[in-house]
């Protein structure tokens, strides 16, 4: 088949890679004019320091001493390790600089030849159905989507954020600590990005970290430690912000969101994705659409280790195409997705969280390889991932300089 894959960042380029090991024809398309897509830094920002501009500017959301947040042995696609054998260095760090992983994924697509294969400078204007899809006018028998979920920043609609005095940016615009030397800085998200930038920030400010996780801190004036932690933000009132517990914090010079990002597909209209609280509607597997089975969307969820899970959810769907394995009728994916989000709602899980995998991830690739006649989840892979996982949690501020007991096939240093 032909297969157009919009996007050449790591789902894309591993899509590709995919679908070629099945015989079929992939072209990427690629708006920039450099594989890597998110992981491709740049010192620029939005004119918008909150991002909520139609027009985008900056595609990437890395900030400039970023180091990713897995071990580099977890991290790589099936058969191209982190290390000399692969597309990294033996003696990278274990949890190496954002800069690493670009060159990692340039690599990848020059030993694979998948970087032939995408047409840069081409941004996606129109995909629709007919006969196959029609993809700006040009025809293929199936579309992957792989243009990536961290550009398009969510902002919490906060009564008088309009007119709050200070600074206030989405962390897709941090780049550094700098502009915040001697500020007082309410650092508004408790996922992971809210904790790194938190600590970051908090080396040069005073920082109040805020997030529905904090609900149950202590009063403000009762904390010694350098970042105070404090409930979500209800409001703004000039340049004090107020807590949802009352709490007042006053003379705040800027607020840094950590809010996540939009899932966006401007390019299908909206017969064929619908999205809601950030939840994209109606996927089999949340990885096809169960209408449309030759339309695909690698690497939606999140909290997951990412290249290998691409890789496995490209691999499951080039196998699909190809007909190495039955793919159910529309009824049956239809129910399979109904039961899977009455499942999710029976466990009271948000309509913007349906997404997110965490500790379900292995059973979903499990799932999918199953069905798609590939290998399970290794079981170093999963009893490295509980190990990192545990001990992130437990040292939130330094698990990266920490040794973990078990190791993939990736070649580390000792000390790693």
């Amino acid at each position: 088949m032909r297969v157009a894959v919009i996007g050449a960042g790591a789902a894309g380029l591993v899509t590709a890679h995919e679908l070629g090991a099945e015989g079929h024809r992939a072209t990427v398309f690629e708006q920039s004019h450099q594989v890597g897509g998110l992981w491709n830094y740049t010192d620029a920002v939005e004119d918008d320091p909150l991002g909520q501009r139609p027009t985008r500017r900056v595609h990437t959301s890395l900030y400039e001493s970023m180091r990713v947040n897995l071990p580099r042995d977890l991290m790589p696609f099936d058969g191209y390790t982190f290390d000399d054998a692969g597309g990294g260095r033996d003696d990278w760090p274990r949890f190496p600089h954002h800069a690493r992983v670009r060159e990692y994924l340039h690599r990848f697509a020059l030993d694979t030849g998948v970087g032939d294969l995408v047409r840069f400078g081409h941004r996606v204007r129109r995909v629709v159905p007919d006969d196959g899809w029609l993809v700006d006018g040009e025809r293929f028998d199936a579309v992957a989507v792989c243009n990536g979920h961290f550009s398009e920043p969510r902002v919490p609609q906060l009564p008088g954020l309009a007119d709050f005095p200070g600074v206030a940016l989405h962390s897709h615009n941090y780049r550094r600590n700098d502009p915040f030397e001697g500020r007082r800085v309410v650092v508004l998200g408790s996922s992971v990005s809210g904790g790194d930038l938190s600590r970051e920030v908090g080396e040069v400010a005073e920082v109040f970290f805020s997030g529905r996780l904090f609900g149950g801190a202590p009063p403000l004036p009762e904390q010694t430690r350098p970042i105070k932690r404090c409930p979500g933000v209800a409001r703004f009132d000039g340049s004090d912000v107020v807590l949802t517990n009352g709490e007042r914090i006053t003379n705040v010079d800027a607020v840094l969101f950590c809010t996540g990002y939009w899932y966006r597909f401007g390019f299908l209209g909206s017969d064929l994705v619908s999205v809601g609280d950030n939840w994209v509607k109606d996927l089999y597997r949340q990885l096809i659409g169960v209408l449309h089975p030759t339309l695909a969307f690698v690497g939606l969820p999140f909290r997951i280790v990412p290249f290998p899970f691409f890789q496995r959810q490209a691999r499951w769907f080039a196998r699909a195409l190809s007909g190495r394995f039955p793919l159910p009728a529309a009824a049956e994916r239809c129910r399979a997705y109904h039961h899977e989000i009455g499942l999710l709602r029976e466990s009271g899980v948000a309509e913007r969280h349906f997404h997110r995998m965490e500790d379900r991830q292995m059973a979903y690739l499990n799932q999918i390889a199953a069905q798609c006649g590939d290998e399970p989840v290794p079981d170093w892979f999963v009893a490295l991932w509980r190990e990192h996982n545990a001990q992130a949690r437990r040292y939130p501020r330094d698990y990266r300089d920490r040794s973990l007991s078990v190791r993939g096939p990736t070649t580390l240093s000792r000390s790693a």
